[in-house]
């Protein structure tokens, strides 16, 4: 499903996004607080778009690309959908940062997750670190409901808070 904002347009995420989300994937600065490295070859982001495509087809998942004047500046999603609950994910540009895009975006999912999803509760994790991530989060509503140490693929452990929000 489409959505729409002031200034977004999330679509739902295609293969020919890989490339811009490549774009995104690939900077150490946006991926500083992710739980992956930056990735460094573009097979590897059109596996994943293939592998959420696959993910959206089963009706666990919902990806969209955020659009900003028709160009891809970053992507928001909603995962492991079930039971009334779902995990919710976004990555912006580091150039579109601070703009309040993120919850721009953020707005828009959380209607539709409350709304036509008809779910009960979404669910966040940030590191601590990212107290830009965590303010995006508590701007719309979310609270911190745990702060621990988490194990990242690779074996780094990182400070992370678990933030709710309830319809």
């Amino acid at each position: 499903m489409l959505l729409k904002t002031a200034r977004l347009i999330l679509r739902p995420q295609l293969p020919p996004d890989a490339t811009p989300l490549f774009a995104i994937l690939s900077d150490p600065q946006a991926m500083r607080f992710w739980s992956r490295p930056a990735l460094t070859e573009l097979a590897v982001a059109e596996e994943l778009v293939r592998e959420q495509q696959a993910a959206m087809a089963s009706g666990i998942c919902r990806y969209w690309t955020l659009l900003e004047n028709r160009q891809a500046i970053g992507s928001i999603d909603l995962s492991l959908i079930k039971d009334g609950s779902a995990e919710l994910g976004f990555l912006l540009r580091p150039d579109r940062w601070d703009q309040g895009l993120a919850s721009e975006a953020l707005e828009a999912v959380i209607a539709h997750a409350f709304g036509p999803l008809d779910l009960m509760r979404l669910a966040a994790a940030v590191q601590a670190e990212n107290r830009a991530a965590a303010r995006v989060l508590e701007k719309n509503g979310f609270s911190q409901v745990q702060q621990r140490a988490v194990v990242l693929p690779g074996g780094e452990s990182r400070v992370c808070g678990f933030y709710l929000l309830k319809r």
